[in-house]
């Protein structure tokens, strides 16, 4: 993987564990099945990092749980930022941005923005 300056205000956490699933988020998102379970790599409150079997479009708009054992589920929207398939196995790695905290049906919750916050001070 090439490295590149990180953009990110926050420091990454890695949680033991944690996996992540995925659906388009899309007109037809109801139709469609979640992912099956992905390795988390790392989060932050902007963002994530997962591995993916499924090749995604940079923009794509998705809707993802975080599952962390132990933990209730986490569920966020966010969108595709950038996409690594240079890996050695028939998977890539995925790079999600979170959509705006907020009020409404195309905004994350506030109280996923303070379940973030919480899990950085637990595992951060």
């Amino acid at each position: 993987m090439i490295e590149s300056k990180d953009k990110r205000n926050t420091d990454r956490i890695q949680i033991p564990d944690a996996t992540v699933v995925f659906r388009q988020k899309n007109g037809f998102a109801f139709l469609e099945r979640f992912s099956r379970p992905m390795k988390l790599y790392n989060l932050t409150k902007s963002g994530l990092c997962f591995r993916s079997e499924k090749r995604l479009d940079p923009g794509m708009a998705l809707y993802i749980d975080i599952i962390i054992p132990g933990e209730k589920r986490l569920s966020l929207i966010g969108a595709v930022k950038w996409i690594d398939d240079r890996t050695a196995d028939e998977t890539c790695l995925i790079g999600a941005q979170f959509t705006a905290f907020g009020k409404g049906r195309n905004y994350n919750s506030i109280r996923s923005l303070e379940r973030l916050r919480k899990l950085q001070q637990k595992y951060g």
